[in-house]
């Protein structure tokens, strides 16, 4: 492997070098990983980690690409943590993170480099004579459906012969979310507590540490499900949000009505947004502000009916679901026939 190689594979250690590398020269088993010493790459596994819950964006120093056996190998180290953490929302903060720190990198490759990442990742794009990069309609909507804004649909995109038509960083966002999905599934893999190391054991300690610091530092809200009065469909959702799933425009707009509906302060609805992969402050004040009729014409948006809910393919009713045709009215017209906790 050439040294340009080694150092991409630094920069990026979900590629197959990266891979090809550790088969090559490290045994990666729990039992030799605690045996020759890899201490350094366990501490920049944490950090790795640490970076994404925190600052939610694994960075990559020169110095630490340098440092190449090291970077490498806590790529691994850092999926195996995040296994043995069993979290869920450390599991997507993680992949996030990494995918977001690749992003950021990839904007400053050459276009050669680029489209090696993409193939590599399985999102192949061709460079046209123009410049522009073309990707496959499959590829394109099996990962464009990660962004909620409305050039990312289909009929806003410029197309010819069964490619969809870029540039370099909308081609680096498709190729984001394929290592975001990758990074995550890896995470997903069983890693037994009791099978690791002490010194692995410890590690997921600083990790549950860091999270639950970060969980405490935000301000405490009430669950929307202990009043007791959410439909089911909204309580689908705001678990899988609870989650840090990805919600979709219309699950994240139904769920925001439904709190100012609710009247929840906007710094309240803000932050129960948080958890969002792809949650940005900036952004999610200025929808919730304009669902809420704070900006823009002024008009407060409503929460969906049961009928659009349905149509949405979202309606899960329960047995106090009868005879309800609107959310709000949930609550409203079955608390009387809801057994009740003394």
């Amino acid at each position: 492997m050439t040294s340009e190689n080694v150092l991409r594979a630094a920069r990026y250690p979900f590629l197959p070098e990266a891979r090809e590398f550790i088969s090559r020269n490290i045994d990666l088993t729990l039992e030799s990983l605690e045996k020759t010493g890899s201490e350094a790459a366990l501490k920049r596994a944490v950090e790795r980690v640490e970076n994404a819950l925190i600052f939610k964006e694994v960075k990559v120093t020169v110095l630490d690409e340098l440092n190449y056996v090291r970077e490498i190998l806590s790529f691994p180290i850092a999926v195996i943590l995040v296994s043995m953490t069993m979290n869920e929302y450390v599991r997507r903060m993680y992949a996030l993170g990494e995918s977001r720190g690749a992003y950021r990198r990839m904007l400053n490759e050459s276009d050669e480099t680029l489209l090696y990442i993409g193939e590599k990742m399985g999102v192949e794009g061709v460079l046209d004579d123009e410049s522009m990069i073309r990707v496959k309609i499959p590829t394109y909507l099996k990962l464009a459906y990660s962004f909620h804004a409305p050039h990312w649909k289909l009929v806003n995109r410029a197309v010819s012969n069964g490619y969809v038509l870029m540039g370099r960083n909308e081609y680096a966002r498709l190729v984001q979310v394929e290592i975001n999905n990758y990074v995550y599934e890896k995470t997903l893999e069983p890693v037994p507590m009791g099978a690791a190391p002490d010194s692995f054991r410890r590690a997921v300690g600083k990790i549950v540490e860091v999270w639950s610091k970060l969980e405490a530092a935000k301000p405490s809200h009430i669950s929307l499900r202990e009043r007791g009065d959410t439909p089911p469909c909204i309580d689908r959702i705001i678990k899988k949000m609870e989650n840090g799933e990805n919600a979709s425009h219309f699950e994240r707009l139904v769920v925001a009505t439904f709190m100012i509906a609710r009247n929840r302060s906007i710094d309240e609805i803000i932050e129960f947004f948080s958890k969002q992969p792809d949650y940005k402050y900036s952004v999610t004040k200025y929808q919730v502000e304009h669902l809420a009729g704070l900006r823009g014409g002024g008009k407060k948006y409503s929460v969906p009916s049961c009928r659009t809910m349905l149509t949405n393919g979202l309606c899960y009713p329960d047995e106090y679901c009868k005879g309800i045709k609107h959310p709000l009215r949930y609550g409203e017209e079955n608390a009387a026939n809801k057994p009740r906790v003394s």
